[in-house]
């Protein structure tokens, strides 16, 4: 059996201001690194996880998710609709995520509401599965996919609208304006916190009309994957693990929480390398594929990680 472990952010150094110079090795993982063959393993997190199960590469991810987070099958077309934060900066705006530290459920779902109200001609039901996790129904999906959150985050918003879909681009800005004259911003901006003065949207599609196969078992809180397994039902025998603990903490420049994540892959590699056949990626493009027999090969030296 294959053991597909999917962790971005792999090879990142810590949070910045920690100082390196008291960070603990991480043995395991510098002898699977050398031991193991390197190779190429081309797209996100997502793709990945996608191709697994034999899907083409422009299979959105909304519909899995959806099936994840609510435990229903979508009736239409669906994407992903994420809560987001938009900042002028000189002659640019920007887009910030929004988790579900900074929104709770009675503002996602007000917001929601209201939208659902200025849209309802259009045919467009946002609906609310997670305070940060939202979902548009509609028919009438994007005529080409949106570049997902991932991309945009922290980037100017002019570079990534789809200004050749005048439909969409006039969903995206309405909700803008929809949402600055919202009572919930309001109270949000009077205590002082972000506004949630726009979304993004993106994993466009459908659920396929025909089973899968693919990875039978899955581990991990990805919405994506655990809609996927829920598809499958054609066990191929492989199990996909996404550990998304590390690359969380970098975003939250948490470097306790950093610390902990590397100490729990360190643990469940050492639980794996000896008697395990292993897939490991780094959601960057890099992959290692490592056998039980790759521990014999003692000419391959550790090297410290690129942080170290």
């Amino acid at each position: 059996m294959i053991h597909r472990l999917l962790v971005p952010g792999l090879l990142e150094g810590p949070p910045d201001g920690v100082d390196r110079t008291g960070l603990p090795r991480f043995p395991v993982l510098e002898r699977f690194l050398a031991r193991a063959d390197e190779g190429r393993a081309e797209g996100d997190l997502e793709a990945l996880v996608t191709g697994f199960y034999g899907l083409p590469s422009g299979q959105g991810a909304a519909p899995f998710c959806y099936l994840a987070d609510t435990g229903r099958r979508p009736e239409s077309g669906v994407l992903r609709a994420f809560p987001v934060h938009l900042r002028a900066d000189r002659d640019r705006v920007l887009l910030f995520p929004l988790d579900e530290t900074l929104l709770d459920r009675e503002e996602a779902r007000d917001l929601a509401n209201g939208f659902n109200s200025h849209f309802a001609d259009e045919g467009l039901h946002l609906e609310v599965a997670r305070p940060h996790r939202w979902y548009l129904l509609t028919e009438r999906l994007p005529a080409t996919p949106l570049a997902s959150l991932g991309q945009v985050a922290g980037r100017s918003l002019r570079d990534f609208l789809p200004d050749r879909d005048r439909f969409w681009l006039s969903v995206i800005n309405e909700t803008q304006m929809l949402f600055f004259n919202s009572p919930v911003n309001q109270a949000r901006e009077r205590a002082g916190r972000l506004p949630v003065n726009g979304l993004w949207f993106d994993g466009r599609g459908s659920l396929p009309g025909v089973p899968l196969r693919g990875p039978g078992r899955g581990e991990g809180d990805h919405c994506l994957l655990r809609g996927l397994v829920a598809c499958t039902t054609e066990d191929n025998g492989e199990r996909v693990t996404v550990m998304e603990d590390i690359h969380q903490a970098l975003r939250e420049q948490n470097a306790s929480a950093w610390l902990q994540a590397r100490e729990g892959l360190e643990s469940r590699l050492h639980g794996m390398i000896h008697d395990a056949e292993i897939m490991l990626y780094s959601c960057d493009g890099r992959s290692w594929h490592w056998k039980p027999s790759c521990n014999r090969r003692f000419w391959r030296f550790p090297r410290p990680l690129p942080w170290s």
